[in-house]
């Protein structure tokens, strides 16, 4: 749960399929709080506070970024108490919620200015100042060489070793760039850690993209979901291994995963539990990751009369699963599959499947590996009932 207007994170009772967590057999379900990165808003009220005594005069501007349209709440209540402490500064709304959803920021946000286009960014680094007292566990950067080079140089420099690289894809280039940013940086401390976390996929992988990523310091291989006629590309995963080890790379032995969707409309459990455990053998362990659709994307326009049923945007976020009455799968069955990757992830080969008894996702995963429709390699696993 996000915190509320007055910066405290409620406690709500929610009904049974709007959940994250069973609470015994009853109509109702828990959520665990979620808590939100950065100040809470009381804090961010004292801040502005602080910085308006401190400094005198008013700011003619202030700019708010934004990061997904369905979690705006946050966004709106940073605006009002920004207008409640700064007055007459014009404030400026950009990042993806204006650009997304332009008239749905207009109308809730009180903010002068809507950028509802992109803003070039390009060869500009981060300003880490900008942090003040709370400075970032790591930091985030994106494949162009320059800019990220100084962006490293700048985070080592603030005691900040590990690297995260957010990319649409990182083997742009047959590894190029990335192959530059890593030469350029592995030496400026020697516990300096790289996470690729996003944007690797698995048929990019060659030869030389494999020799770039075999570099020591990367600690950690997350590959997206590779899909080939609607069903996993699993001779992609099995080159992109046969690169890596080519090249130096230990699997098992590197953090090494792969992402599975779930959520996309149309799906059934069936299919997710079969690309979870194609994903587990072919690289050891998998992360779900939830889907949601990008407002104007090609999802919301095939399923437009579908969405415009979805009356609050915030339902729109990935974790709720607003595709989930598109499907047929309940949100119940849903939370299962990360109780059982959680299981899986933990307990790969020659282990029991005594879990999750009575559940959907237990008769599913049970009675596939016992006919082992989607055996891809020797089976090792069993099952006790």
């Amino acid at each position: 749960m996000k915190p509320d207007a007055d910066g405290k994170v409620p406690h709500q009772r929610l009904a049974a399929d709007r959940q994250s967590r069973i609470v015994g057999n009853g109509d109702y379900a828990e959520r665990y709080p979620i808590w939100r990165f950065g100040r809470e808003y009381d804090a961010l009220t004292n801040w502005l506070v602080e910085q308006r005594s401190q400094r005198g005069a008013l700011p003619s501007q202030v700019w708010i970024t934004t990061l997904c349209s369905y979690w705006y709440q946050g966004v709106v209540h940073v605006c009002n108490r920004v207008r409640q402490q700064l007055g007459d500064a014009r404030l400026v709304l950009l990042g993806n919620y204006p650009q997304l959803l332009p008239d749905h920021a207009a109308s809730r946000c009180d903010s002068d200015i809507i950028v509802a286009s992109p803003v070039d960014v390009a060869g500009h680094s981060s300003d880490f100042d900008l942090y003040a007292d709370g400075r970032p566990p790591f930091a985030a950067v994106t494949l162009e060489p320059d800019v990220a080079i100084a962006e490293i140089k700048a985070a080592v420099e603030e005691g900040i070793t590990s690297v995260a690289f957010f990319s649409d894809d990182v083997c742009v280039d047959d590894g190029g760039p990335l192959g530059e940013i890593l030469r350029k940086t592995d030496h400026l401390h020697r516990h300096i850690k790289y996470h690729l976390i996003c944007g690797l996929h698995p048929a990019k992988v060659s030869r030389g993209v494999a020799d770039v990523l075999s570099n020591p310091h990367i600690e950690e291989l997350h590959f997206e979901e590779a899909d080939a006629d609607s069903a996993l590309d699993v001779e992609a995963y099995r080159r992109a291994i046969a690169n890596l080890q080519a090249a130096g790379v230990r699997i098992p032995g590197r953090d090494l995963s792969g992402f599975v969707w779930i959520g996309r409309p149309n799906e059934d459990l069936d299919g997710i539990i079969q690309r979870m455990i194609q994903v587990l053998r072919l690289l050891g362990s998998f992360i779900l990751k939830p889907f949601t659709p990008t407002p104007g994307g090609p999802e919301c326009k095939q399923y437009a009369e579908y969405l415009a049923r979805i009356e609050r945007h915030e339902d729109w976020s990935p974790h709720l699963f607003p595709f989930a009455e598109l499907n047929g799968i309940t949100r119940t069955d849903y939370n299962d599959l990360y109780r059982l990757a959680a299981f899986l992830n933990d307990k790969v080969r020659g282990q029991s499947f005594d879990f999750l008894k009575g559940t959907l996702g237990m008769r599913f995963i049970t009675e596939s590996i016992r006919r082992e429709v989607w055996n891809i390699e020797p089976n090792s696993l069993r099952v006790v009932d």
